[in-house]
């Protein structure tokens, strides 16, 4: 691939046709002509960001979009479907196998000799149907496929006339048409050959090809033809489950250009003609290394490609959308990880780096949403125990106080991402109130830790309260931090269940950190912010 090309954009580049580059995210773009910007309500240029995906996942996204944007311009412009290879662009058609093309060519030339031998000619006019056939006998399929001007016969015209009468969908270009018009051609000599013999009064000549050996005839007599069945897209399958189910952002983001990934590997988009031998060789593919490009983990593949395949089509079976799920049943082993650090959670030393750097934050002097994240995001997560973007995605009035003084704070699904889309109260340590927090975030409104101002228009994938917190991650890392093995974030999660397991009884330590219960009986009821407080209380202080 050629290298970049600057747009007029700042920091945008051209890395192909209709995809760009901004940082680490990719974009489709493609300006819409006047004509038809009323069937994209009126805006002047598609748009759509795939965020930070690998080349290839951005080049079959953008293939999707590209094709979307080409249907919707030439209906408006009333023209012919030029993405004609997906056949759910045209409501009634199918896409033919190779045994269907075999048949219906066969079912022509028997059309086209009974007609030839049914007409009355003079004998003159006989002599120069003689000559016409027998020039036509010497063409070889190879000629007749060409279709050059001035030719003998016009292949292209009658393939044209066999897959409409049949309402089949090929691509123009593609291997099916490919094959049709190769089939075409030789039954056009076929039929020269035969019709010659019957206006010489001589016996049919050999096949010209098995394809036309009598038994060949004999056998599409017997062939029980299926009703004809409308295509299964898979990204239409994709959309009912998204929206039925309503996955997360994060969720769409993964799978989307994944089953763009098999889409492209398919060469199809009818998830009813997909086998469990295509996933397989799918699955491989995936996992075979590609020159340029990082090489997929075995655990990628299975949770981000696999996983997301399997989930849509099982609904699309669920639903009667196709009759059995191809993706069930296969998986990729993924070798257990070898782990050198016995400890999940931060170290006391490696906490101590952490709160300190945090504390020794002047948001007075940095107003920042930056420097507050930093300040704040890593005590609020070493002592609630929190994921770090449901501490990250709070607003100002998600810190309430109780009637009795408690102050605490509410993780609601309304304010972002959260487990189950369950909400739930987190009481507050009194050392984050010693250390001002409520003083703090007084005067703010809205968001605590990022501008949503800043939200980039048409965006899908990582929320400002994901991004704000993989810049305390950063962060962290950049305070010497560096052990792999440690999550920047998620670390301070277990190192609240771990000192929390010698003091806070189970219950009361899934009420903190959002876990689900074991049995039935674990999800009645209500631990009260009274008794979270009063727990809390014995939590150990980090002493920085």
């Amino acid at each position: 691939m050629s290298a970049a090309k600057s747009t007029s954009k700042p920091g945008l580049q051209r890395v192909a046709k209709n995809l760009h580059r901004r940082g680490n995210s990719y974009e489709f773009r493609k300006v819409i002509p006047p004509y038809a910007r009323a069937a994209f309500g009126g805006i002047t240029a598609y748009w759509k960001s795939f965020g930070d995906v690998s080349l290839r996942e951005a080049e079959h996204c953008a293939a999707e979009c590209r094709r979307y944007c080409d249907r919707k311009i030439a209906e408006a412009a009333n023209k012919p479907d030029p993405t004609a290879r997906l056949a759910s662009f045209k409501p009634g058609g199918h896409v033919p196998d190779r045994g269907e093309i075999d048949r219906a060519v066969r079912a022509w030339v028997l059309d086209r000799e009974q007609s030839a031998a049914g007409g009355v000619l003079d004998r003159d006019a006989m002599r120069q149907r003689v000559r016409d056939l027998a020039l036509i006998a010497e063409v070889t399929p190879a000629h007749l496929r060409e279709d050059r001007r001035g030719s003998l016969l016009s292949v292209g015209w009658t393939a044209e006339h066999i897959a409409a009468s049949h309402h089949w969908v090929l691509p123009p270009d593609g291997p099916l048409a490919d094959y049709l018009r190769d089939r075409v051609g030789r039954a056009e000599r076929e039929l020269a050959l035969r019709v010659k013999a019957e206006l010489n009064y001589e016996d049919r000549p050999a096949p010209t090809h098995p394809m036309f050996d009598p038994a060949a005839f004999a056998d599409d007599k017997t062939v029980v033809i299926a009703p004809k069945r409308l295509p299964v897209p898979i990204m239409d399958m994709f959309e009912g489950y998204v929206a039925e189910r309503q996955p997360g952002p994060k969720t769409i983001k993964k799978w989307r250009p994944a089953l763009a990934s098999l889409i492209a590997h398919l060469g199809h988009d009818d998830a009813a003609r997909v086998t469990p031998d295509d996933i397989v060789a799918w699955k491989d593919a995936l996992l075979r290394p590609v020159e340029g490009e990082a090489v997929r983990g075995a655990a990628t593949v299975r949770d981000g490609y696999l996983g997301g395949a399997k989930t849509v089509f099982g609904w699309g079976k669920d639903n009667r959308k196709i009759e059995s799920n191809p993706v069930a049943g296969i998986t990729v082993r993924v070798p257990r990880r070898i782990k050198n650090r016995s400890l999940q959670g931060f170290s006391p030393a490696e906490a101590k780096v952490v709160l300190r750097a945090a504390l020794a934050i002047d948001c007075r002097a940095d107003t920042s949403y930056g420097a507050f994240s930093r300040r704040w995001l890593p005590w609020l997560c070493a002592y609630t125990g929190a994921r770090v973007t449901e501490m990250a995605q709070l607003r100002r009035q998600d810190v309430q106080r109780s009637e009795e003084g408690i102050w605490y704070v509410r993780v609601l699904p309304e304010a972002g991402s959260t487990k189950d889309r369950l909400a739930r109260d987190v009481v507050l340590h009194p050392h984050l109130l010693e250390q001002g927090f409520i003083d703090a975030i007084a005067s703010r409104s809205g968001p605590l830790f990022f501008d949503p101002t800043r939200k980039r228009a048409g965006s899908t994938g990582n929320t400002q309260a994901q991004k704000a917190g993989q810049r305390v991650a950063d962060w962290v890392r950049s305070l010497g931090i560096t052990d792999k093995e440690l999550q920047p974030n998620h670390g301070w999660r277990h190192a609240f269940v771990t000192h929390a397991r010698r003091r806070i009884d189970g219950d009361m330590r899934r009420a903190f950190v959002g876990h689900s219960g074991t049995d039935v009986h674990s999800r009645y009821g209500n631990v009260t912010l009274e008794d979270m407080f009063n727990v809390l209380k014995d939590y150990p202080r980090y002493d920085v």
